[in-house]
C-alpha cells in the first residue's frame, strides 16, 4: 500500500489487517546525518506493545548496508492506535533511496 493511500481511507475496515508501517523519506541534513519519520497503525485487531521498527537501507546493487531498529512512540497501541518512530543515521552520510520497513511486536494480554 502506497503513502498516498491513506488520504482515500475512510475507515480501519480498509487497511490491511496487520502493524502498518510507513516512511516518509530519508532527509540529509549534513552533520546531522540521515533521518526518517514515519508512523506506525495498529490494525491487527488487538493491542500491541514492545513495537520495534527495523530498518534495512540497500546500495545500488541491493546488497544490504545498514540494518538497525528503534523503539516506536509509544511502545504500546490499542486497536487503531498510531505510534511514530525516527530513525537517525549519523555515520552514513550518502543519501538513500533503497530502504524497507518491517514492525515486530507482541500482544498485550493485560
Amino acid at each position: 500500500m502506497d503513502i498516498e493511500a491513506f488520504p482515500e481511507i475512510e475507515s480501519f475496515q480498509k487497511l490491511p489487517r496487520q502493524v502498518i508501517v510507513k516512511g516518509g523519506g530519508f532527509t540529509l541534513e549534513g552533520a546531522k546525518g540521515n533521518e526518517l519519520r514515519g508512523l506506525v497503525i495498529n490494525n491487527i485487531g488487538h493491542p500491541v506493545k514492545e513495537i520495534r521498527i527495523h530498518l534495512v537501507v540497500f546500495d545500488s546493487r541491493k546488497i544490504p548496508q545498514i540494518s538497525t531498529s528503534v523503539m516506536a512512540n509509544p511502545e504500546r497501541l490499542d486497536q487503531g492506535g498510531i505510534a511514530n518512530f525516527i530513525f537517525q543515521l549519523k555515520d552514513y552520510p550518502a543519501t538513500i533511496n533503497d530502504y524497507h520497513l518491517y514492525a515486530g511486536w507482541k500482544f498485550d494480554e493485560r
